[in-house]
């Protein structure tokens, strides 16, 4: 109680020993009344502290919990006052220590939804400006992408400071230091406070990232946030942790992807992805009523480039030969090794006269072209489309009976073949 009364002081005196005369009686009538329903709880008497100084307060009844009768407290004007200066400062450290928990709970989602590193990184920033308070948050830019000019001397700053740091950690500069870090530093931040976190990355100088906030203006918010600095340096780091493997792993899965459907010697699709694409082919010209062609080629004679100028020759001449199939075909088309010297276009909704127009313009291309060493070298070729009630198994065996036919009409041609044929 706000009157100056030491405890021993109290104990053994009536109340109205320290209530103003002419308001002991109401105060009685206050407590006889309490059990009957609808009184007020509240009941506003003026007090006398140590000095007999008439202190307004308030007379507040609470009924005790699982009893009969009643407890009594006297609130007076200051006492309600630091009472209620305190529950603002817990709300106001409430509300700080809330948008922490929810920038740092915002960072686990933001790991599930970011597809990779630098996604993460600039949705990080954006997240600590518009979540947690922070005005401004800026993420240390890869090596090939500019920085902030004042990057170097912050960075050298953390150094003489912390040492040659590689684990997480994190730095509070305080406006007066920025001037003596970097003259650009105080004027991009304009006086005010900022955060330095960093945390492992391999791919940055000195294998470390730093992310660069300004404390907010709210103290009570910039004191939590300096507190609590180090546990999300280390969940930031954590997730950055996570991305930078699942990144690596998902670069040997592609890699092992990639290197299941190539043919290692041309680097185009072997014969696994063809007949893949082929039953896909088939499927979807049997569902929706598409149709597909395939162009069927075989090098003539590379029995004899083999035979003659050696196997390391014949497979430069079938690096050529695909790369030529590669380029002078559509992305859509599917252009792969089928064994051998053979190779087969899948191409994709194209009808039987336009893949063989694609065949002659392959076959021009090819006898155009200079192979170091021997000179030319000739392709023949198979033409075939899809026809309804056809497997790709039949598309392709015609196919090879036109390659057949061109192979028997002297080779360097092309030949087309229907099922009525």
């Amino acid at each position: 109680m706000a009157l100056d009364y030491a405890p021993e002081e109290i104990l053994g005196h009536h109340f109205c020993d320290f209530i103003e005369p002419g308001h002991c009686e109401a105060v009685s009538g206050f407590l006889r009344n309490l059990r009957d329903d609808g009184t007020s709880r509240f009941l506003p008497v003026v007090m006398r502290d140590k000095t007999c100084r008439p202190v307004d307060a308030l007379l507040v009844a609470q009924p005790l919990s699982g009893a009969t009768g009643y407890t009594c407290e006297i609130w007076t004007a200051d006492g309600m006052e630091q009472a209620m200066s305190a529950a603002r400062q817990q709300a106001e450290k409430e509300r700080a220590e809330d948008a922490l928990v929810r920038t740092f709970t915002a960072v686990t989602e933001l790991l599930s939804k970011s597809e990779g590193i630098s996604g993460f990184l600039r949705d990080l920033g954006l997240l600590m400006e518009a979540v947690s308070g922070i005005p401004r948050a800026i993420v240390e830019a890869p090596p090939k992408s500019p920085s902030p000019v004042w990057m170097d001397a912050l960075r050298a700053e953390i150094r003489r400071v912390h040492g040659a740091v590689k684990d997480t950690g994190t730095l509070v500069l305080e406006a007066p230091r920025h001037a003596g870090v970097s003259p650009e530093l105080a004027d991009g931040f304009g006086g005010k406070d900022i955060l330095a976190m960093w945390f492992p990355d391999s791919s940055m100088p000195g294998a470390r990232r730093h992310l660069i906030a300004e404390l907010p203006a709210d103290r009570v918010l910039a004191e939590t946030w300096k507190a609590n600095a180090p546990q999300f340096a280390r969940a930031v780091a954590n997730a950055l942790s996570c991305l930078i493997a699942w990144e690596h792993q998902a670069a040997l899965l592609s890699k092992a992807s990639v290197q299941s459907v190539t043919d290692p010697l041309t680097r185009i699709f072997n014969r696994y992805k063809l007949e893949e694409s082929l039953s896909a082919e088939e499927r979807r010209a049997r569902r929706y009523g598409t149709w597909f062609s395939v162009v069927l080629a075989d090098i003539d004679h590379f029995k004899s480039v083999n035979d003659t100028f050696g196997h390391p020759t014949g497979d430069r001449v079938l690096e050529e030969v695909a790369n030529e199939l590669r380029t002078s075909t559509r992305s859509t088309d599917v252009v792969g090794r089928w064994g051998g010297e053979e190779f087969l276009i899948v191409c994709v909704h194209t009808k039987l006269d336009g893949a063989c127009t694609l065949a002659e313009n392959l076959r021009k291309r090819i006898s155009a072209h200079l192979f170091p060493g021997i000179g030319g070298v000739s392709l023949s070729f198979g033409v075939s489309t899809y026809e309804d009630g056809d497997a790709a198994d039949d598309v392709i065996a015609r196919a090879d009976r036109a390659l057949y036919q061109a192979k028997h009409a002297g080779r360097n041609c092309v030949r087309r073949l229907t099922r009525e044929a």
